[in-house]
């Protein structure tokens, strides 16, 4: 696949520097800009050309460095093209200033090499052979905030004379709009995404072409259709476009693929979707909203966005739907949260999923446990800290088996555990004694080649205090007279 998408780098760098020469020899007098904006776009499809075929650290890093440069010299080249293209003409110091920055912008990656504090490397795994993806650091951000503001200026200044132009000359205007537009966008969701291999290049290098023919070669109406259909089909969320009935008028290819249509049955898409996602009743935003289906790893979790469009009076014609399955991006947080809240080697919470528990903590109808091994140091020191390792998850284990399944285990710390149990009252004390009892019986059990073990329990419910922390002390106190009494012992915590 990589040497797929060198082919197609390699090809838009050898059609861009074609069609610049063309453009060199065209009598228009928008020629010079479009030749100089067709050769600024090259030097940053040849960093992704050498990103996408280096399997090597330090030559993807040069890939970076002619990328990053080549962007700022197309942000200038786009300046000069835009100035030209709409007939306007920017202040001097407006140019030094915006000039300047680019310039310390360029300089700043440059330094980079030094610094390190633009950007950075980490290798991958893409197509089966290893990719250099960038780490961003300020610098980097610094380079992204200064091209964006340019594009944006860009995007202002295109979308001004679009609605101030009379429509035979907005329509030129209208296509570089929505040609910078979609690149942007294709662009941010690569940014986003962080997937190997920038394919939003590819837009840079179509939008250098377009802008060459349609600048130079202008019939709008019926490429400006064929243009949208076409980007609009490969972008990678689902798009469907609604008249003001809510029929389904057209979709992309990933659209179709979602709701399971053809591209000939449009007309049952609005059905599929609210089959899917469900009929919010909004005429406006009928499926907007963040969407979860299934659950486990079958889980698909989508992010839908619904728009109107109005005409050139501002009267509503129809509106637009975005579906981006988003999954990915939530299964990885929830992996995330799990780890960063679960003990890796009991499995159950940690001290920091402990801190979140009791954040959302219903006290009088919690009873808290904080179980110590007894004489727990002991297994390290005579039988190694593997065997500690292991008796620690048996101990967790054997809890985890003793109470519900909605009641918190947590690991507080070495050998120190916590059971928040949930919906329980002092009348049930008996009962979380013999629980307790009952896990000491398990423990003591050493058909599993472990030597025996045992643990005491201190006992406080929330009911009693006014607070977590009060609570925490309560069971403390609780646990230290169950260690006074021996071990294998249960107290529960009492005002007298």
């Amino acid at each position: 696949m990589r040497i797929v998408f060198s082919i197609i780098f390699a090809c838009l760098i050898v059609a861009l520097l074609y069609c610049s020469t063309v453009a060199n020899r065209s009598t228009k007098s928008i020629g010079k800009s479009v030749r100089l904006l067709l050769l600024a776009l090259i030097p940053p499809l040849v960093g992704n050309l050498i990103l996408v075929a280096s399997t090597n650290q330090t030559l993807s890093t040069v890939g970076f460095y002619v990328y990053f440069i080549g962007m700022d010299v197309t942000m200038l080249g786009l300046l000069r093209f835009t100035e030209e293209y709409c007939f306007i003409s920017a202040p001097k110091a407006l140019r030094i200033a915006v000039g300047a920055l680019i310039l310390l912008d360029m300089l700043q990656l440059l330094a980079n090499i030094f610094t390190g504090h633009a950007f950075g490397v980490e290798e991958i795994m893409a197509y089966g052979a290893p990719y250099f993806r960038l780490i961003p650091y300020a610098g980097q951000t610094f380079h992204r905030i200064l091209d964006y503001a340019i594009i944006a200026a860009v995007i202002i200044i295109f979308f001004v004379k679009v609605i101030r132009s009379p429509r035979i000359s907005s329509e030129r205007y209208s296509v570089i709009l929505i040609c910078i537009i979609i690149t942007t966008i294709w662009e941010t969701v690569y940014i986003f995404s962080r997937t190997p291999v920038d394919r939003s290049m590819i837009g840079f290098g179509v939008f250098g072409l377009l802008v060459f023919y349609f600048s130079l070669y202008y019939h709008p109406f019926r490429l400006l259709d064929r243009m949208l259909v076409t980007a609009a089909s490969e972008i990678p969320d689902a798009l469907f476009f609604f008249d003001m009935d809510g029929n389904c008028l057209w979709a992309n290819k990933r659209a179709v693929s979602l709701v399971g249509i053809d591209e000939s049955h449009y007309e049952v898409a609005a059905s599929r979707l609210d089959a899917l996602f469900g009929d919010s009743g909004e005429s406006e935003s009928r499926w907007a909203g963040e969407h979860i289906i299934g659950d486990g790893e079958a889980m698909r979790s989508y992010v839908a966005t619904q728009r109107m469009v109005t005409d050139n009076k501002n009267r509503p014609i129809g509106s637009f739907l975005t579906v981006r399955d988003n999954s990915d991006e939530q299964k990885t947080l929830k992996r995330e949260i799990y780890n960063a809240t679960h003990d890796s080697l009991t499995g159950v919470y940690n001290r920091a999923g402990y801190d979140l528990l009791m954040s959302h903590l219903d006290l009088d109808s919690t009873l808290m446990i904080l179980i110590d091994g007894d004489n727990f140091k002991l297994i390290n020191d005579e039988h190694g800290h593997e065997a500690g390792d292991r008796a620690l998850q048996k101990i967790a284990h054997a809890i985890e088996r003793s109470f519900r399944s909605d009641d918190r285990i947590c690991r507080y710390g070495g050998d120190e555990f916590i059971v928040l149990v949930s919906h329980v009252t002092p009348s049930q004390s008996e009962h979380i004694r013999a629980r307790i009892h009952s896990i000491n019986d398990e423990l003591a059990n050493t058909d599993d080649g472990l030597p025996p073990t045992s643990i005491s329990a201190g006992c406080a419910f929330g009911s009693e205090a006014s607070n977590g922390t009060e609570l925490f002390e309560h069971a403390d106190r609780a646990l230290y007279e169950a260690k006074r009494g021996g071990r294998r012992d249960v107290a529960f915590y009492s005002t007298d």
